[in-house]
């Protein structure tokens, strides 16, 4: 009772127990969901995150690629995001990954020694739509994840062993007593930790990945009852796989009644912070002030804080470490391409292979026109002739692409380099 009752606190009044409006994130949630199924989850995750963190696993700085699938569970045609719109979130995803997002200019000096580049690329290999009239509402007791089944409404993961699988839905607010707290996201940390408790297997790896709202992809805006609209920059993503990767957010989840700068998030560079940001760009926010030389700030600049996405940033060498120990060590097969992938197939009778490919793809058949276009709809390599049987596509950067053979047969093709 005691335990529902804090939760109760924690993620449906916010704005009365810490002066949060809005609760962006059920990752605290899944940590709780699990621990009361399997005791003893928290502290085994949490240990073996820190170990991860401080014995530099991966010191290699080698790109690493992560094949994702996006599903989009809509309902209406506002829900059912473009293409365009899932690329414009795939490089904001990508260059926070990389550190190439621009606005790395504006993080404050004391926090540069720190910065770090996780150097890991998301490599977009199929969008999946299925349309429905399933209600997506988390609970106090569950989370939506019959998203992530096609039985119940949802649309059903890509083999979870070698694809993030990424939902994107209209995800409910929780609701009691006529209260809501709007969610933006949530994710499920790594399972397969070497010391885990009996028993503390998820329930199933079909559901494991990352649920997001629809109205948090890219660059646009959230509105929230009785607050206004709070700007999204695409960092609830980001936010969100560096969950699924192993991070948890930057205060260590402590400060639930206030300021409390016990809690840690196992990475010894973030600076301690006693609470969650309060969804604003205070750069004079110190909630764990030591009156000493040498004290920092809140990382308000901090993809894994609560502040708001405008002045998110930056990760630090050790959440970085984090990461990549994670795909490493937990998720290695994320950044595997299985050896053939025939569900991503699709159209016509003439057959092409290998798919992914690398530098060049061959026709079961001989053909006279070939068009390879992206996502978007951009034709990138047309080929035409008497008959062929292969084409060259070694120009073509690593990602989605469908080719039409003889203007008619379409077919999915992934390229990895």
């Amino acid at each position: 009772m005691h335990r529902i009752l804090f939760l109760l606190l924690c993620l449906v009044f916010p704005k009365w127990v810490n002066g949060q409006v809005l609760q962006p994130c059920l990752y605290d949630h899944v940590l709780h969901l699990k621990e009361e199924k399997n005791p003893g989850f928290k502290e085994a995750l949490y240990r073996q995150l820190e170990f991860l963190g401080k014995h530099n696993l991966s010191v290699r700085e080698d790109k690493i690629d992560v094949n994702v699938v996006i599903h989009i569970v809509y309902k209406n045609a506002e829900e059912n995001l473009s293409d365009a719109k899932i690329q414009e979130q795939m490089k904001i995803l990508n260059d926070n990954y990389s550190r190439l997002n621009a606005d790395t200019v504006n993080l404050r000096n004391e926090f540069k020694p720190v910065a770090g580049k996780a150097n890991i690329f998301f490599n977009l290999v199929e969008i999946r739509r299925v349309q429905t009239d399933a209600i997506f509402q988390p609970s106090l007791s569950s989370l939506p994840d019959h998203v992530k089944q096609s039985s119940k409404g949802g649309s059903d993961a890509v083999d979870p062993d070698h694809f993030l699988n990424i939902w994107i839905c209209n995800i409910k607010p929780l609701v009691f007593f006529g209260q809501e707290s709007p969610i933006l996201g949530y994710a499920y940390p790594p399972d397969d930790l070497d010391n885990w408790p009996a028993g503390s297997a998820a329930e199933s790896k079909n559901l494991d990945g990352v649920v997001l709202h629809y109205k948090a992809i890219g660059i646009g805006s959230f509105d929230v009852k009785g607050i206004g609209s709070i700007p999204m920059r695409g960092r609830t993503c980001v936010h969100e796989v560096g969950h699924y990767l192993g991070l948890r957010h930057i205060s260590g989840d402590a400060g639930i009644f206030g300021p409390d700068c016990t809690g840690s998030d196992g990475v010894d560079d973030t600076p301690a912070q006693g609470m969650q940001s309060q969804f604003n760009c205070n750069e004079n926010q110190n909630t764990c002030e030591q009156n000493v030389s040498g004290d920092l700030p809140d990382m308000i600049e901090n993809y894994m804080d609560y502040s708001l996405e405008t002045c998110q940033n930056t990760f630090t060498k050790g959440q970085v470490e984090i990461m990549r120990g994670v795909l490493m060590t937990h998720r290695p097969g994320i950044t595997q391409m299985p050896a053939s992938t025939p569900e991503l197939v699709s159209g016509g009778d003439f057959k092409l292979y290998p798919n992914p490919a690398n530098r060049e793809i061959e026709f079961a058949d001989r053909v006279q026109h070939v068009q390879i276009s992206d996502v978007s709809g951009k034709i990138c390599l047309q080929f035409a002739g008497e008959a062929f049987n292969h084409c060259d596509v070694s120009t073509l950067a690593n990602g989605l692409y469908f080719v039409k053979i003889n203007h008619g047969a379409v077919h999915k093709l992934v390229i990895l380099h």
